[in-house]
């Protein structure tokens, strides 16, 4: 079913932050049209098409060409080694990322201060048409069952982040199972995600699955503890920058955080003074771990 059948956007203009959080907090995703505005959207499709074939020809953390025919998935669009041809478009990517429109609805979800994590780009593979794999992120951190269990009952810290998936061209590649994040998987749901090693996972079958669309500029933020799966087809492009945020309270250090580019002296140049701000709270949490790291390479 798509998401009018079941729980309706909400314009972004309305101010509905009461309404947001009750949404978020029943469902675990919510829907917010227009919350970047259109220029400020073919902005950002452009510089994730540039950036995109980068990364096919060369990844700048690795050197190496960034994935084959069949990749869905880049991070760290944020990377400088992308723009030194353009430093525009970095602080136009830089400025998207501390929008104020986007940070006010990244507040009311995580009812904190939202700290910066990743950027990424979902985007349709040139080869292997699939629908993705049904899962929690829960199940990443936590690979026994029991633990897994044990963590979505108690709302565990990977639900104090939002994946906030804006869509650059329409797209209605992601589905989600409503109020999932608050309870363990039901019989059928645990039939199509977790049994026979996840053999059946990719199943259409999922019960109260909603389908999301999104025009460009359009935004789906959810839950990752809920269950949730996109579809990556050939000849359906799919576009859409995931912006990552974390309750400030709750910081975690990772490969996603772990951007020791930041520290380059010009990096924030172009930055209005709040966006220099909110990225400057970044490089506080996070500069020690990833110095630390450098210092053991």
């Amino acid at each position: 079913m798509t998401q009018d059948e079941t729980t309706p956007a909400i314009d972004s203009a309305a101010g509905a932050e009461q309404q947001l959080a009750d949404r978020w907090a029943r469902d675990g995703f919510v829907i917010v049209r227009q919350l970047l505005l259109p220029e400020v959207t073919r902005q950002l499709g452009e510089i994730a098409e540039v950036t995109l074939a980068q990364w096919r020809q060369c990844n700048p953390e690795t050197g190496e060409p960034g994935g084959n025919d069949e990749a869905t998935t880049m991070r760290h669009l944020n990377h400088p080694g992308y723009y030194r041809q353009n430093p525009l478009a970095l602080s136009q990517m830089l400025s998207a990322c501390a929008d104020q429109r986007i940070l006010r609805a990244a507040s009311t979800l995580l009812g904190s201060t939202p700290l910066f994590r990743c950027t990424s780009l979902f985007f349709n593979p040139l080869a292997n048409s699939r629908d993705g794999g049904w899962h929690r992120d829960s199940q990443f951190h936590c690979p026994d069952e029991a633990d897994e269990k044990q963590m979505i009952l108690a709302g565990g810290d990977v639900g104090r982040s939002i994946q906030l998936q804006i869509a650059l061209v329409p797209s209605d590649d992601v589905e989600v199972v409503a109020g999932s994040h608050l309870r363990w998987d039901t019989d059928a749901e645990y039939a199509i995600r977790r049994a026979d090693g996840g053999s059946n996972n990719t199943s259409g079958d999922m019960p109260d699955a909603t389908r999301v669309t999104l025009e460009p500029g359009d935004a789906v933020a959810f839950n990752p503890l809920g269950l949730h799966r996109g579809r990556y087809h050939t000849d359906r492009p799919r576009r859409t920058l995931m912006l990552t945020y974390t309750c400030s309270q709750h910081p975690r250090f990772d490969y996603f955080s772990n951007q020791p580019w930041f520290d380059e002296p010009d990096y924030l140049d172009g930055l209005q003074p709040p966006a220099q701000r909110f990225f400057e709270e970044f490089v506080d949490e996070y500069g020690p771990e990833w110095r630390q790291n450098g210092d053991e390479n």
